[in-house]
């Protein structure tokens, strides 16, 4: 091979990286956004209870994740004895607790309005930084903050007292899933700075899972698997969604910046809404879809350097 075909080797892979990762994280923030359809479906169709089924999609993808990363490279799976309380804590906030927020959220509310209010946790993990990593709140930081409050007020219809009246409880479930999720931010960052993603992502959903579990008696996960049907959706969830995303999303950012891949990730709420319109035949209304854009441009807002005032 001469210099000149060795240059558009060169070339060509250095165009095809930026196109595999954007794909890559496109892709998942696709699937990421057919969790909230399948726990609702699996909520509403056979009767099995928000914690049983988040407990059952730790469980598995947990499972999934140790035998992966064991089958990969049994050296990531090594913690030292000093992480273990970091980790039960992160998987107890970030996982179990983060998880039932969800799950119940999406089943009392609309899919769209839940993924959008889970969608404030960079605003939220920008106002928890300040205190816990001292990383202050600058001009672009406050703009984002504002974009985000202002477009919460427009989705959970502040204006319509009788919608707040009767969806309450979701809305708040809603919220604090995005809150929980701003702190898991918060904990991966940390995390990353001692070991790799694969590391971080498996002991999380199984400290996450140890949690859950423990919520569950066991006849009660005994009859989740029991319905065929339930199983089938239960492995789909896990490992679509959950696993399938989240290495999508790694892949994704072999070949591009972690800004980047975060401002591509916001293609999340509205596939969820896409899904959730298709399946479920939910919709949102103008002043929502107003909310949610002003949501996701507070998260772009975060992610870019400067932003024009």
């Amino acid at each position: 091979m001469d210099a000149e075909q060795a240059l558009a080797v060169k070339n060509t892979t250095q165009l095809r990286g930026p196109w595999a990762g954007t794909i890559a994280v496109l892709l998942a923030g696709s699937l990421f956004a057919t969790s909230g359809v399948l726990i609702k479906h699996l909520v509403q169709g056979y009767g099995l209870p928000p914690l049983t089924v988040v407990a059952a999609r730790h469980t598995l993808t947990a499972l999934a994740l140790l035998c992966l990363v064991g089958v990969r490279d049994r050296q990531l799976l090594r913690l030292r004895a000093r992480d273990i309380p970091f980790f039960l804590l992160f998987g107890l906030i970030c996982g179990a607790v983060l998880q039932a927020t969800w799950a119940y959220a999406v089943s009392l509310i609309d899919v769209g309005v839940a993924v959008v209010l889970n969608y404030t946790a960079p605003a939220w993990a920008a106002l928890f930084a300040w205190p816990l990593l001292g990383e202050r709140i600058n001009r672009q930081k406050g703009v984002a903050l504002l974009l985000t409050i202002a477009g919460v007020a427009l989705i959970v219809r502040i204006f319509d007292a009788q919608f707040l009246s009767l969806n309450v409880v979701g809305l708040l479930w809603g919220l604090a899933s995005g809150v929980l999720y701003g702190l898991y931010g918060i904990f991966i960052r940390q995390a990353l700075k001692r070991y790799s993603f694969w590391t971080v992502i498996t002991y999380a959903f199984a400290a996450g899972a140890l949690f859950l579990l423990a919520t569950q008696s066991p006849s009660g996960m005994v009859s989740a698997f029991a319905q065929p049907g339930a199983v089938v959706w239960l492995v789909i969830l896990a490992l679509v969604p959950t696993l399938g995303g989240h290495t999508l999303f790694a892949f994704g950012l072999r070949f591009l910046e972690a800004t980047v891949a975060t401002i591509l990730a916001t293609i999340e709420p509205v596939m969820a809404t896409l899904w959730a319109a298709l399946f479920l035949g939910e919709s949102l209304t103008w002043p929502q879809i107003v909310g949610g854009a002003l949501v996701i441009t507070g998260v772009i807002a975060l992610q870019t350097r400067r932003i024009p005032l």
